[in-house]
C-alpha cells in the first residue's frame, strides 16, 4: 500500500501523523518514519487537551492488538506511531509503502531513538518538565542523574515506581495521574511495558494533563545502564530480538519463539486495527499550532 505524504490541508485528530514527511499504512493504522526529533516536535506542537501518546510498534504489539480492545483504542488515539520491529519495516517496504519522493524508505524508529533524541536536544530539554514511570527505583535514579548532566534542573524531573498491578488499581491510578499533572509534566516517559503503559495513559486521559508521552518500555532500563542493548550489527540485521532472548530467556522465549508466529497470520490475512471515525472523534481534535517544543 503506498505511503501517505503530507499535503497542504489542515489536519485534525489522528490525521496529525500525516503531517510527517514519511508515513505508511499497516493493519489499518498510520505509522511515521521521520527522524525521532521531528516526531517529538510534531507531537509537541499538536493542540490537544489529552496526552499526546507516541507508541513504538513491534511484532508483539501487533499480536496484542489482535487480542486486546483497550490496546487497540490506545493505539488508535495515539499522536504518533513508529515501526520499532524490523519485520514491520520490511512489511511496509514489501507493500510499497513509506517511500519518499527523493528515494528514501520507511525506517525503524525505536524507543531508544526517541529517548536519545530527548537527551541530545539540550536546549529543548532545559524547558521540559519530565515525569518517569520506571520498573525499578535504580532506573529512575539513574535517569534522573543522566538528565541532570544534560542540564535539566532537579526540580523539573520526578519519577515513580508503580506497584505490580497499578494499571488495574483505580484509586492509585487517580492519585498518580494527579501527581503527574501537578508536576506540570510536559514529557511523560513510560518504562513499565506494554500494553499496560498505553492502556493506562489512554484511560487516564485528561487527568494527566496533555504531556507528550513516550511508551518505550525496556529502552528506559537500557538508557539507565541497567540492561545492555544488542550490538549495532544485530540491530541492522533485524536480530536484536535474538540478543534480548539470550539476556532474558525465561521472560522472552515464549514471546519470540511461540507467540510471534501469530504475526504472520495477521499480516497475510490483512488484519485491520483502525477504529471508525466516530470513535476516533471521541479522543478530541489535535490541531497543529505554532508554538515551541514543550
Amino acid at each position: 500500500m503506498p505511503a501517505r505524504l503530507a499535503g497542504p490541508r489542515a489536519l485534525q485528530g489522528n490525521d496529525l501523523m500525516v503531517q510527517q514527511r514519511l508515513s505508511a499504512r499497516l493493519f489499518g493504522l498510520t505509522f511515521v518514519g521521520d527522524a525521532p526529533a521531528e516526531i517529538l516536535a510534531s507531537a509537541s506542537a499538536s493542540d490537544s487537551s489529552l496526552p499526546r501518546l507516541v507508541v513504538t510498534a513491534n511484532v508483539d504489539h501487533i499480536v496484542t492488538l489482535s487480542e486486546n480492545a483497550a490496546f487497540r483504542q490506545a493505539y488508535a488515539g495515539a499522536a504518533a506511531r513508529t515501526l520499532d520491529g524490523m519485520p514491520l519495516v520490511w512489511l511496509s517496504r514489501l507493500r510499497g509503502g513509506g517511500r519518499l519522493r527523493g528515494g528514501g524508505r520507511m525506517s525503524r524508529v525505536t524507543g531508544h531513538d526517541l529517548l536519545e533524541a530527548v537527551l541530545d536536544d539540550e536546549q529543548a530539554l532545559s524547558d521540559r518538565r519530565i515525569f518517569l514511570l520506571c520498573a525499578t527505583r535504580a532506573a529512575g535514579e539513574a535517569l534522573t542523574r543522566i538528565l541532570a548532566t544534560r542540564g535539566l534542573s532537579p526540580d523539573r524531573v520526578a519519577f515513580e515506581v508503580p506497584p505490580y498491578g497499578f494499571d488495574a488499581d483505580d484509586a492509585f491510578g487517580r492519585a498518580l495521574a494527579g501527581r503527574i499533572r501537578d508536576h506540570g509534566t510536559t514529557l511523560l516517559i513510560m518504562g513499565v511495558g506494554a500494553p499496560k503503559s498505553e492502556i493506562w495513559v489512554h484511560r487516564q486521559g485528561a487527568a494527566l494533563g496533555n504531556p507528550v508521552v513516550l511508551a518505550i518500555g525496556e529502552a528506559v532500563n537500557v538508557a539507565a545502564g541497567l540492561v545492555p542493548r544488542a550490538p549495532r550489527m544485530l540491530q541492522v540485521l533485524g536480530l536484536e530480538w535474538l540478543f534480548r532472548v539470550g539476556t532474558d530467556p525465561r521472560r522472552l522465549f515464549h514471546r519470540y519463539f511461540i507467540r510471534s508466529w501469530r504475526f504472520l497470520g495477521l499480516a497475510i490475512g490483512g488484519a485491520d486495527f483502525g477504529l471508525p471515525p466516530e470513535i476516533r472523534a471521541d479522543r478530541g481534535a489535535a490541531r497543529p499550532k505554532s508554538v515551541s517544543q514543550s
